[in-house]
């Protein structure tokens, strides 16, 4: 008898399947290029998209492969770079409350913006369908970045060609998200805040050592002013 729940996990996840394969598409073929000499390079992209479904901290990874940076630094830019992703387990902790810790592990795992908001968007009454449909939608979008991620190594190693601009993906995405926050007014001040802070950290550093500082002060500001900034999300336009 077939699942219900894989059906309409797969049907939700659609608009996922299409951002990740384009999007990991971008960071296998900018990973490809890196890593010109090393055999099976289909093979290492599949395995670091496995353990980091992070998008952004995909990109970096290819920057860090070629400048081989400081530990502390790669250790303190994942930390700040994700920590969006235990506030928003917070708003989990009651939903996955008691369930088998292996299943929990993977769901922390794999909590992503996309995948968080299509399981904030399950209804949470039936605690036993919530968590095995966040369960299917988690798995369907980590295989989604992977086989992304894979098939632009792939492209990459079998066709070569210039990388020059395809690290600029992510980039847009982020615009695209920008310009679509600040067309209702109820997003302007988040968008506006983070916004302010890229200035600010721009200012005071070098476009190689911004993005912590950056990020730093945006969690600041988002933790001082929550009040403001959930009263801001309630006012009616």
């Amino acid at each position: 008898m077939k699942n219900p729940v894989w059906g309409r996990a797969f049907k939700d996840t659609l608009p996922v399947l299409m951002g990740y394969l384009a999007m990991g598409a971008a960071a296998g073929i900018l990973l490809a290029g890196t890593l010109p000499e090393l055999p099976l390079r289909p093979v290492w992209a599949a395995f670091s998209s496995a353990l980091s479904i992070s998008g952004a901290l995909q990109f970096i990874l290819v920057g860090w492969i070629k400048e081989s940076p400081p530990l502390a630094d790669v250790v303190l830019l994942t930390i700040v770079l994700n920590l969006r992703y235990a506030l928003y387990g917070f708003s989990l902790l009651e939903r996955f409350e008691g369930i088998p810790w292996w299943k929990k592990c993977y769901l922390v795992w794999t909590l992503t913006d996309e995948t968080f908001a299509l399981q904030c968007a399950e209804p949470g009454a039936d605690k036993a369908r919530a968590v095995d449909y966040s369960l299917k939608v988690a798995f369907l979008d980590h295989c989604y970045w992977i086989a992304g991620v894979t098939a632009g190594a792939l492209i990459g190693g079998a066709l070569p060609f210039s990388t020059r601009g395809i690290d600029f993906a992510m980039t847009a995405l982020f615009l695209v998200i920008l310009i679509d926050q600040l067309k209702e007014k109820k997003n302007r001040l988040p968008a506006l805040t983070g916004l302010a802070a890229a200035v600010a950290a721009r200012i005071f550093f070098s476009p190689r050592h911004m993005l912590i500082p950056a990020m730093a002060l945006m969690l600041f500001v988002f933790l001082v002013f929550r009040r403001e900034f959930e009263s801001a999300e309630r006012r009616p336009q």
